[in-house]
């Protein structure tokens, strides 16, 4: 395994102040991934908002590289994958009520990965505008307090100062795990799929969710890093399936998003709860668990689903 996955991150948390009372939309992430979308392209695009595909600045535009990746024609590796995850995350951390005022704060944290960290001027003023035109079903509108950082360790883990110089160049460490029992714990709805089904409370398989993780984290290096990914896929995969799920205490929990584009209501649906894994014959795949606290797991990840934490457990 290598001692670092090549792949900056960086986090920063905003902080909206509400202009006046409005109502926040229960699944707000896609709300705010919508808005951002809107707002990044008349921000960054010069050739009149047409179509990005086919568009002679497709491969140098900001807007297309963030939001609307796609494989390259001419990519020798992965060139099965139709898809290419954008490279953000956006976390939204609202108050516990959905109505809120300006004596409110409305707190939104965005995980930029790869190339994509050096447009985050860009990306923040983006989800500004967005929010100065309107968020969720009144389009109440907010005004961007602050942004900062977010420097911190996700997982309860201590890092070594190597490790966190490492974290501040912008390379992830991989971090051997302290205990091989680890809880995982779903923050929001994770929706997973398994051979064109999606996984349930009952079928939840750990080495389905391992091996998306190993795959999510390889594409972001080759698509939006610096360099490929090198390790032993073959040994990770069989890793994978030697991971024992202890306990799973999971329910599925259903979501409504509107999509501006289908003009339609869609379920979003996923699972929430916690679960138990024994990683003692499976090492090599801690490191692609904690990282993926960071870039979250399933469908739906720009909007903040598939979001977990990690707890190491003692035997």
């Amino acid at each position: 395994m290598p001692t670092a996955i090549p792949l900056p991150l960086t986090r920063h948390r905003l902080v909206f102040v509400p202009e006046g009372p409005m109502r926040l939309p229960a699944f707000a992430g896609s709300a705010w991934r919508g808005g951002l979308g809107w707002a990044l392209k008349r921000l960054v695009c010069v050739m009149r908002l047409r179509p990005c595909e086919g568009c002679p600045l497709e491969r140098s535009c900001i807007f297309p590289s963030v939001f609307a990746a796609r494989p390259d024609e001419d990519a020798t590796k992965m060139r099965r994958y139709e898809r290419v995850p954008n490279p953000f995350v956006l976390e939204p951390v609202h108050p516990s009520r959905t109505t809120v005022g300006p004596e409110d704060r409305v707190v939104l944290d965005l995980v930029l990965v790869g190339r994509a960290c050096r447009q985050v001027a860009y990306i923040v003023r983006a989800l500004d505008q967005a929010a100065e035109g309107g968020i969720g079903p009144d389009r109440g509108t907010l005004r961007l307090l602050s942004v900062r950082p977010v420097d911190e360790p996700w997982a309860p883990l201590e890092l070594e100062p190597a490790e966190q110089a490492l974290v501040a160049e912008g390379v992830v460490p991989l971090i051997p795990p302290p205990w091989p029992l680890v809880e995982l714990r779903l923050r929001t709805p994770l929706r997973l799929q398994h051979e064109g089904r999606l996984v349930g409370p009952h079928s939840f398989d750990p080495a389905c969710f391992a091996t998306g993780l190993v795959r999510r984290v390889s594409m972001f290096c080759h698509h939006h890093g610096e360099a490929d990914l090198e390790a032993d896929f073959v040994g990770l995969k069989v890793q994978a399936q030697a991971i024992r799920l202890l306990d799973a205490q999971l329910e599925w929990t259903e979501q409504l998003r509107r999509s501006s584009r289908q003009r339609a209501v869609l379920a979003m649906g996923g699972l929430v709860g916690r679960i138990l894994l024994d990683l003692s014959d499976a090492p090599d795949l801690w490191p692609f668990l904690w990282l993926g606290q960071f870039l979250h797991a399933g469908k739906g990840t720009t909007m903040g689903m598939g979001g977990y934490r990690l707890r190491p457990l003692e035997r």
